[in-house]
């Protein structure tokens, strides 16, 4: 039976020094999927990503491929891989045409989309990379790993650097490539657009993997916040809700509904007290992502 999961990671542990990077991560990303990647700096992400790269060796556990060992001497699995380093350093000295050139060298493997992406992102190739601007070195590394149509696409921080019109581009063009069967791992800090286009998001901390979450599941199995500006509001009533009251300023409350728990009955509390306005948005990946991280400080591993 043909296996289902085009990148398998087992046991990953990194350790630099006694520093942890990550430790016993296990993970399956399914053939097709979009699969986001979450956590703040120094939680492992990018550790993750060079040992899926073989850029960095793991100090224990086994990184798989489209059925292919990531190991040193196993290079050909990364023919078919396109990958976008987070702020990725570029030979400064060589020119756009030069670079993906140089890329397409390395691979041995035909490039059938380099020259529609460079026109789709009006890439300027004949100025050298040292003279761009970040946007339009971020735009390198985007044509560089889409071009020779990957199926597998490991992506960290590719909308760093770009305009909201650019974004959107590269949105569609991860899309596209998904719906034309390829598998995206893809990581990013913009914890929306992570909403938008991943159907799976694993959260990590402090180098260990704490939840993987169905996105289409957040309304109905993730909290979600009610937002109420009250005309005649009554304190001691308020603090009835306990723990999930959890803003109060005078005239405007933040409530947490839990999945479990029916609006109605915070209604009936509000009511009274003359609410003008009301707003209960559809449950956001980014407070069920700050629930794990109301604590953590950023770090620099």
């Amino acid at each position: 039976m043909k296996n289902s999961n085009k990148i398998q990671i087992k046991g990953l542990t990194k350790y630099y020094g006694s520093a942890r990077g990550i430790e016993d991560l296990n993970l399956d990303v399914k053939s097709g999927e979009i699969f986001g990647f979450l956590g703040p700096n120094g939680a492992g992400k990018s550790t993750t990503i060079r040992c899926i790269m073989n850029i960095l060796l793991p100090t224990k556990g086994k990184i798989q491929i489209n059925g292919g060992t990531v190991k040193r001497t196993n290079s050909e699995i990364y023919k078919k891989v396109g990958y976008i380093p987070e702020a990725g350093t570029l030979p400064e000295h060589y020119t756009s045409n030069d670079f993906l050139n140089y890329v397409e060298s390395m691979r041995g493997v035909p490039s059938p989309r380099r020259q529609e992406l460079v026109k789709r992102f009006k890439l300027p190739l004949k100025k050298k990379i040292g003279e761009l601007s970040k946007g339009n070195k971020q735009k390198i590394s985007i044509i560089s790993a889409f071009m020779h149509e990957p199926d597998v696409l490991i992506l960290d921080e590719p909308t760093s650097g770009l305009d909201p019109l650019l974004q959107q581009e590269t949105y569609e063009l991860i899309l596209k490539s998904q719906s034309n069967g390829s598998t995206i791992f893809f990581s990013s800090h913009n914890l929306a657009e992570v909403q938008r286009i991943c159907s799976r998001v694993g959260i990590v901390k402090d180098g260990f993997l704490i939840d993987v979450v169905d996105v289409d599941k957040l309304n109905t199995e993730v909290s979600r916040v009610l937002d109420v500006s009250l005309n005649n509001p009554d304190e001691n009533k308020l603090n009835t809700l306990g723990k999930n009251l959890l803003q109060f300023d005078g005239t405007n409350v933040r409530i947490l509904v839990q999945h479990s728990d029916s609006i109605v009955k915070f209604l009936e509390i509000l009511l009274p007290m003359e609410p003008t306005e009301l707003s209960f948005p559809p449950a956001s990946l980014e407070h069920y992502f700050m629930h794990f991280y109301e604590d953590t400080q950023d770090s620099e591993v």
